[in-house]
């Protein structure tokens, strides 16, 4: 007989931990904790970057800060409150649900603020370096372009995810919504101008349509079209064609075009491996224009040297491994592509930033994420975070083959402690009846298991599994007066040799033996 004993306390305190655990994954903002994970990590990793970027505009803006304003602290403290005001944004982006934001009443209302912004900017707004890209409200000064990528998120995930998935608009209704949602503020952004921003959102929109399911040939051929319209209407003024020329060859004007990215280049240079220290930058001092805010990754380089720019991008790469766990989890095709879409308005914005510095892409003059100093940005960026985690709030993880699994094998009987393990049965794929648990209570509760009645949830041998008294104030569980009668089933041996049972082989051995005697 074998027997399957357990210490008594054993089992109550596995039933606690376990208690516990399911108690912990259900308070998780009500959302089990294996699809919670991936979002908490997502946040964790944003909100790391922002105050590494607060490190970094401190350090980079102290000295032209001190001179200017006459305070270390100044652009600190203003991305400080850009940085409080993102978080709101974030917080009520996260707790809508995204259906509502996608609905056509809800892109209706945001279409329109966002559309008369940038009506207003191109109208009334303000400008630097030949763009009209800011909009004066009081003391701020406001990009709408940034607010207008996450607007186009929405509405481009809403509207693909409805004609391809859900299939509740037709065609007519979706060239439409394009047409007023994405192409026009596009339009409007491209008229700024903002090369850069437009870029990045037809990129947006090229990959939810890829995602979505658009005929890959007709995309393709889609953004080429596009690629090579937006490149010939760059090239089209001098100042979009000197930046490309730069980008080639910035030492030929190091004292004019190229001093900017020249300077940038020093200070990855002088970095070197580990960086001259935090707070130690030399091109800080009035030489690398720009150094807090399009630039301070080339202060992260001289700083912290290759090192710290490793472990930058390495955090943007874990961001963006998280958010796609977000999407991959999501609920509805709307949720995925909204999750997509996010991490790549991310990413796009950090390798134009990155390639622009290292003279690998003409600079575009956009920040890099979550680090560079402006309040618009700071804020696009942590609302983008906040539609993510709107996203994760509604996701729904599909049972697995080890749910399964566990539910199957999970102990029965009651929350009091009888000294003996219950035995876990597994129910060939199915979860265990309600009368197992019963029985396993019962036992429980009288100390005592009856020895003829069978543990349920079981089939074929397994069924003849039954507890009894062992003695000494233990329980066993008896599997059956022979083992080899655990290894048969109705319909014979289960045991076989080379495709037979033992017996129709010994019975052929025999057979053949006879035939070579005769």
């Amino acid at each position: 007989m074998t027997s399957l004993t357990a210490r008594p306390g054993a089992r109550a305190q596995v039933r606690g931990r376990a208690s516990g655990a399911n108690n912990i994954e259900k308070q998780i903002m009500g959302v089990p904790a294996r699809i919670m994970r991936p979002c908490l990590l997502l946040v964790a990793a944003a909100v790391g970057l922002t105050l590494f970027g607060l490190v970094m505009i401190y350090s980079a803006s102290s000295v032209e800060a001190m001179s200017e304003q006459g305070d270390a602290a100044f652009y600190v403290k203003r991305q400080a409150l850009f940085i409080v005001a993102g978080l709101v944004l974030a917080a009520g982006a996260a707790k809508a649900d995204y259906h509502k934001l996608c609905s056509k009443t809800g892109l209706a209302a945001m279409g329109l603020v966002i559309v008369g912004m940038l009506v207003v900017v191109r109208v009334a707004g303000s400008g630097a370096n030949g763009a009209t890209r800011w909009l004066e409200v009081g003391p701020l000064r406001l990009q709408p372009s940034e607010f207008a990528k996450v607007f186009v998120l929405l509405a481009a995930s809403g509207t693909a995810a409805e004609f391809f998935a859900e299939r509740t608009i037709d065609q007519t209704t979706f060239v439409k919504r394009l047409a007023l949602y994405v192409a026009l503020p596009v339009l409007l952004i491209v008229v700024q101008p903002d090369k850069g921003t437009a870029g990045i959102i037809c990129l947006l929109v090229f990959v939810i349509a890829y995602d979505a399911g658009f005929d890959r040939d007709i995309l393709i051929k889609f953004a080429l079209l596009v690629a090579v319209v937006g490149l010939v209407y760059s090239l089209r003024d001098d100042y979009s064609r000197q930046r490309v020329l730069t980008m080639f060859n910035p030492w030929s004007d190091e004292w004019g075009n190229g001093y900017q990215l020249t300077r940038g280049f020093m200070a990855f240079g002088s970095g070197g491996l580990t960086g001259v220290g935090l707070g130690m930058s030399r091109m800080k001092y009035s030489y690398l224009p720009e150094a807090h805010n399009d630039f301070v990754f080339a202060i992260v380089g001289e700083e912290l040297g290759l090192v710290g720019t490793l472990a930058v991008l390495a955090a943007f790469a874990f961001l963006a491994v998280q958010a796609l766990d977000v999407a991959r989890n999501a609920s509805d095709h709307e949720g995925r592509l909204i999750a997509v879409g996010g991490v790549t308005l991310l990413l796009a914005q950090l390798f134009l930033n990155v390639f622009g510095v290292l003279g690998l892409f003409p600079l575009s003059g956009k920040p890099l994420p979550f680090i560079s100093y402006g309040g618009s940005s700071i804020m696009s960026c942590l609302l983008i975070v906040g539609v993510i985690v709107n996203v994760s709030l509604h996701s729904t993880l599909p049972e697995t083959v080890h749910d399964r699994r566990r539910a199957s094998m999970a102990l029965s009987g009651d929350d009091e402690d009888t000294g003996v393990s219950e035995p876990r049965v597994h129910a060939a794929g199915a979860r265990r009846a309600g009368s197992a648990s019963q029985v396993s209570a019962e036992a429980g509760r009288t100390g005592r298991a009856s020895a003829s009645t069978p543990l349920a949830g079981t089939s074929g041998a397994r069924g003849n599994l039954r507890v009894v008294d062992g003695g000494a104030g233990r329980k066993r569980i008896d599997l059956g007066p022979d083992p080899a009668d655990r290894l048969r089933s109705s319909r014979g041996p289960e045991v076989r040799v080379g495709g037979t049972s033992r017996a129709n082989a010994g019975r052929r051995s025999q057979s053949g033996r006879r035939g070579r005697r005769g």
